[in-house]
């Protein structure tokens, strides 16, 4: 292909990899969660507690609020059930029933206990997916074509 005196180097597209925000107070299944997402091409920011993740997104009881612009923009987020301080679901309660910027934010809950009770609980309260741990690549594809 003759370009003349202009360069014929491919133009690469810019792709943005989807964010996930990943909870879990377990420093080890953080880590290899990330790990999965990362290689399913999404960029991923771990927090070891509810507490945390609810700071982290400037939706602390004790937070102004950050506003729309400051928020980070999530396309999913991740949430162990089993955690102290506040649990998987009372943060999924948080996110769905009291942050309007969250609503439309997929969330995906994640247990060793599957439980058919605690999982009709979380789908009801806002979850678009419950796994049972141990989280797999599989878990992680399904989980992408959710976000949004």
């Amino acid at each position: 292909m003759d370009c003349g005196p202009y360069s014929c180097k491919p133009i690469r597209a810019f792709v943005e990899h989807p964010h996930v925000l990943l909870v879990d107070d377990c420093e080890i299944t953080r880590k290899l969660i990330e790990l999965l997402f990362t290689e399913c091409a999404c960029r991923v920011t771990t927090s070891d507690g509810g507490v945390n993740a609810l700071e982290y997104l400037g939706l602390a009881d004790d937070d102004q609020s950050l506003g729309e612009y400051n928020t980070p923009k999530m396309k999913m987020i991740c949430i162990d059930y089993e955690m102290p301080r506040m649990n998987g679901y009372e943060l999924l309660k948080k996110l769905k029933q009291e942050s309007p910027l969250m609503e439309d934010v997929p969330v995906a809950v994640m247990a060793s206990d599957n439980d058919p009770t605690l999982v009709k609980k979380c789908i009801e309260a806002g979850a678009v997916m419950f796994i049972s741990k141990p989280v797999k690549e599989v878990d992680v594809e399904k989980l992408k074509t959710l976000m949004k």
